[in-house]
């Protein structure tokens, strides 16, 4: 089976490893020239566990491509996975610039194709408010190809489940599988691509599909946020957050799973704060009324403020900090909307002298998106990262634990605060 996976940024990445993985050729389109050498070279465009090995071996054996372009690539491929961003506009909407773009290329592909072939399966894998595939996707697809879905090509969208750092294993092990249609049947069981995956599969209508992923984002920042207000209130009374959450984590029966309620620093990352923003614009649009929906960013916002009055608290003026960890979760080099680089730009303008030691990111990783946040909420990160730890630790009056960092032995003569477990 021939694959073609336009995008590779971390979704991207992980879709083409994960089909690598079950025997297929792939071929990575993305725009960014940086990318595209990276992946020709048998390496990741970004950290995620597993694919660089898997980058590397399918490379030497001629199974993976990239390109700039999709060009004449779908010409004798089966699938096309679209995992193109859906980035924030300033009122919080979704900027659909990428789908719309890729929705046409796509289509214009179809057109080369040979009639004999079996209809091109187009999956839909970024994530998309109710209604993008019908109103956005659809119309593009059809005036570029020349002709309705159905005899050259068929449309589907599959959102994603996955977590940045376990991304090839939740893929191989998902909560579940949902497939948006146009009809029943119309899919046809994604060309087989999640066979031998044991989940269960919801074969619906696009905006149900579309929904889904909204829905579960969503609950994800509520937890966090319902979490690290939980630990607030506790040491604002002088109780041990992590006692009380032991006992309320404990009760399976009614409680939810753990994931996620655990106080420590607020959300981040290119998910939650982009999807919980693009739900409270879509409510606004629809004239709904979503006052959680919309606390959800304020809280995690006063969460923020909150850990740098903690560190500040800690700190006198004149304090030399060593921070801990970068990126927003531990092993992925994704900096997009992470608190911890917002709190490193804060200390900065507090006047303290400040390095910071992240091991997940490569400078030549610092590409699009990551590159672009960075530039614009921590310019001086590039002098400010230090790479021998114990060089930078003996320096620091006060160390901050931004992340779990596995491997990474600390001295018992500093001091610590921890942020990301209260």
């Amino acid at each position: 089976m021939k694959i073609v996976v336009c995008g590779l940024g971390y979704v991207g990445v992980t879709v083409a490893a994960c089909m690598l993985r079950k025997g297929a050729m792939v071929v990575g389109v993305d725009v960014n020239p940086q990318k595209v050498e990276i992946a020709n070279a048998g390496r990741s465009p970004v950290k995620e566990p597993g694919v660089e090995e898997t980058f590397a071996k399918a490379r030497a054996e001629n199974r993976l491509t990239a390109a700039k372009t999709l060009g004449s690539t779908l010409a004798d491929a089966d699938v096309v996975v679209a995992c193109v961003g859906t980035p924030s506009c300033e009122d919080g909407s979704l900027q659909l610039s990428y789908v719309s773009s890729v929705s046409e290329e796509i289509g214009r592909a179809v057109r080369q194709r040979s009639p004999e072939c079996r209809p091109l399966l187009c999956v839909f894998r970024s994530t998309m408010l109710p209604g993008t595939m019908e109103t956005v996707v659809m119309p593009k697809l059809s005036a570029a190809a020349g002709e309705p879905p159905g005899q050259r090509y068929e449309p589907v969208y599959n959102p994603e489940f996955m977590r940045e750092s376990t991304a090839i294993a939740d893929y191989f092990n998902p909560p579940k599988i949902v497939v948006g249609e146009r009809f029943p049947g119309a899919a046809q069981d994604l060309y087989g691509i999640y066979d031998g995956i044991d989940a269960p599969v919801f074969k619906v209508p696009f905006a149900v599909a579309e929904m889904v992923k909204y829905v579960d984002n969503y609950f994800h920042a509520l937890k966090v946020s319902f979490a690290n207000e939980v630990g607030r209130l506790a040491l604002s009374c002088a109780v041990n957050p992590a006692d009380v959450t032991r006992i309320f984590l404990s009760d399976t029966k009614l409680n939810v799973s753990p994931y996620y309620l655990r106080p420590g620093n607020a959300f981040g990352g290119s998910c939650l704060p982009k999807d919980v923003r693009a739900l409270g614009a879509f409510g606004r649009k629809n004239g709904m009324d979503v006052p959680l929906l919309q606390s959800v960013i304020a809280s995690n916002t006063a969460h923020k403020s909150f850990i740098a009055r903690l560190v500040v608290a800690h700190a006198p003026k004149g304090t030399r900090i060593l921070q801990m960890g970068l990126t927003f979760k531990p092993d992925t080099d994704d900096l997009r909307e992470s608190p911890l680089v917002e709190l490193a730009a804060t200390l900065l303008e507090q006047g303290y002298e400040l390095s910071l030691f992240e091991p997940d990111l490569k400078p030549e990783q610092l590409v699009g998106a990551n590159l672009a946040f960075a530039d614009l909420h921590l310019a001086r990160l590039p002098e400010l990262l230090v790479t021998d730890f114990r060089r930078a630790a003996a320096r620091a009056d006060l160390i901050l634990l931004g992340k779990p960092m596995s491997g990474v032995k600390l001295p018992s003569d500093k001091r610590f605060l921890n942020l990301y477990r209260f």
